[in-house]
């Protein structure tokens, strides 16, 4: 298959003005629809986004490290100052040049919500004027912590809802793709399907040409009526529309195909349908096991519980008493010269400062805000267990629907096969006078739609059998999981 596929894309590099042939499987079609579909494309872009956002809050748990500077900073202007031989405030000019530099690590903390940080500043001024002079100033470290009491802890909940989505998205992209093989197997049986009413209508014109030479030499002896006779013209005459509009369809059809797969469509396809039957039956437990665990609507549900929650706690915690806290101790010095403020005897210094914010007065904000958060997390909880519901009873419907495409399938064929074999013989009897047009007719309407009927089931199955597939994100013939391959998928960009 693999070296078909190398022809087939070959192919695909032709100018317009060249011309081949190839013989397309329904596994053939499967896999270009993987290498070359415009969907699949799209889709990897869209998962790009969501894995770019994933990076994006994981990044939030890694320390953080940030450089601020301020080279140079001039002042000449008036400023109050106080006098302390006069005892009054005065308003004097001063002129400075000033800079600073400050690194800052920073490390967020997911339980607590709460920021360890270690910093370091270096500091510089000089003054002009009379009294001109230049002075450092260096905190070679600072430690501390900042934390807010009682309040939303954001982190805590990201650290729930962040890595589910992300599971949700490659989930999701792993049922786009198995879409994309629902869609290639539409498009692969109604070419055929089309090209199947072509060979009928094709078949049917040479048969109908065929005993209406003989109704004309039985007409003359008086064995079929007028009326027989105009019958199998119009019957003739129907094949040939019939025919005209199949070759329609199957170039509307074939074009279909060839531009889902992004080929040209000047080539000429070989339609082989698939006949095997990968897998007879499924167990309708498993099917249901596998479409709860890997199936993105459940994560989605999920996703919906922790988020209301997450409002409720959010809206909960800002009805109520909350504080912050800022801890801090490091070393400083301030002195004339840039080594001096790095050598020993430093100065020790602590810090910790305690913010309260307690509503008072808000009108019932906060309270409507927290009632409303509760309402539409009771909804969620309703809406989702519902829809848990369904989803479980269409699993197990969809399973059981699968487990009798097989008995169809083979039902089909032996329709198929009798009724052409019926009809053959109603021709036969036709040439000897022992069967009539209506007869005849009759017994080519009832082989016509056994072979369609036949065409249709095979379709079903497949339908059946990627929907499955695209329900439990399992591979059913191999017996595993489709599992989400990112290196390839991001080397592939």
């Amino acid at each position: 298959m693999k070296l078909k596929i190398i022809i087939i894309l070959f192919l695909h590099q032709l100018t317009c003005f060249s011309q081949g042939s190839i013989r397309l499987t329904l596994d053939d079609a499967l896999e270009l629809a993987r290498e070359q579909s415009l969907q699949s494309f799209l889709n990897t872009h869209y998962y790009m986004a969501d894995y770019w956002a994933y990076r994006s809050y994981r990044a939030n748990y890694l320390p953080s490290v940030t450089l601020r500077a301020n080279p140079v900073s001039y002042s000449n202007a008036s400023r109050l100052r106080y006098n302390s031989l006069s005892q009054t405030d005065e308003f004097i000019r001063t002129e400075n040049l000033s800079s600073d530099l400050n690194l800052n690590i920073s490390q967020r903390v997911a339980a607590t919500g709460g920021t360890f940080f270690v910093q370091s500043e270096l500091g510089r001024i000089e003054n002009f004027g009379e009294n001109s002079y230049t002075q450092y100033s260096s905190v070679p470290f600072r430690i501390g912590y900042s934390q807010q009491l009682f309040g939303f802890n954001a982190m805590k909940w990201q650290s729930k809802i962040e890595p589910l989505k992300f599971e949700k998205a490659k989930q999701e992209y792993l049922q786009s793709v198995e879409e994309m093989h629902l869609t290639t197997v539409r498009h692969f049986f109604a070419l055929i399907r089309v090209s199947i009413q072509m060979e009928i209508a094709r078949s049917n014109m040479e048969n109908t040409k065929n005993l209406l030479q003989v109704a004309h030499r039985r007409f003359e002896l008086g064995t079929v009526s007028r009326e027989e006779l105009l019958d199998l013209r119009l019957s003739e005459n129907n094949a040939a529309i019939t025919l005209q509009e199949a070759n329609l369809n199957y170039r509307e059809a074939k074009e279909n195909l060839l531009n889902f797969l992004m080929l040209p469509v000047n080539i000429e396809l070989e339609i082989d349908l698939p006949r095997h039957i990968p897998v007879h039956e499924v167990d309708v437990q498993l099917v249901l096991e596998k479409a709860l665990k890997n199936n993105p609507e459940i994560l989605q549900m999920e996703q919906s519980i922790l988020e209301n929650s997450r409002n409720v706690e959010q809206a909960r915690t800002a009805r109520h008493f909350q504080a912050d806290v800022n801890m801090s101790y490091g070393m400083s010095k301030n002195d004339g010269t840039l080594s001096n403020v790095y050598s020993p005897e430093f100065d020790n210094y602590q810090q910790i400062s305690v913010g309260i914010n307690i509503p008072i007065l808000d009108w019932g904000r906060s309270k409507g805000q927290y009632q409303m958060a509760r309402s539409r997390q009771q909804v969620a909880e309703i809406a989702n267990q519902q829809s848990l519901q369904q989803f479980e009873q269409s699993a197990i419907t969809r399973a059981i629907a699968f487990n009798i495409q097989k008995s169809r399938v083979a039902s089909a064929a032996l329709s198929d096969t009798l009724a052409t074999e019926s009809y053959e013989l109603t021709m036969t009897r036709f040439s000897t006078g022992q069967a009539d047009v209506l007869r005849l007719t009759s017994s080519q309407a009832a082989k016509d739609n056994a072979r369609l009927q036949y065409i249709n089931a095979i379709n079903d199955y497949w339908q059946s059998y990627f929907y499955l597939r695209r329900l439990t994100l399992y591979d059913f013939e191999k017996g595993e999981e489709i599992v989400f391959d990112e290196d390839k998928l991001m080397n592939g960009r």
